[in-house]
């Protein structure tokens, strides 16, 4: 168990840090969007999905546009390739430095 308890503690540690992260920046979202606005993904032009929309009972008023274009792959794939190399290194980090810690001769 003695062994095993560095992995663990950075595990926890980089988990624990991944988690807080990710809530946080839902809170930010939640922040900056309106809790009431849906998103709706379409081909269709502005004028087109308010009219399909007033159809529907909701004033144009009421309906904002935003053109999201996706990003291309290899920034996506950059972005992912960096943030599991910084928590890979953490938690490689954490875990040397927990070794250390635990199995240090003592004097």
């Amino acid at each position: 168990m003695k062994k095993l308890l560095p992995y663990l503690l950075a595990y926890l540690i980089v988990a624990g840090g991944t988690a807080i992260y990710s809530q946080l920046e839902r809170q930010a979202y939640a922040r900056t969007h309106s809790p009431n606005a849906v998103t709706v993904t379409t081909t269709l032009s502005h004028d087109e999905l308010a009219a399909k929309l007033s159809q529907l009972g909701l004033p144009e008023t009421k309906v904002q546009t935003e053109t999201v274009k996706p990003s291309p792959l290899f920034a996506s794939l950059a972005y992912h390739f960096v943030w599991y190399a910084i928590l890979m290194g953490a938690f490689a980090g954490l875990t040397v430095w927990f070794q250390r810690a635990f199995c240090a001769p003592k004097q």
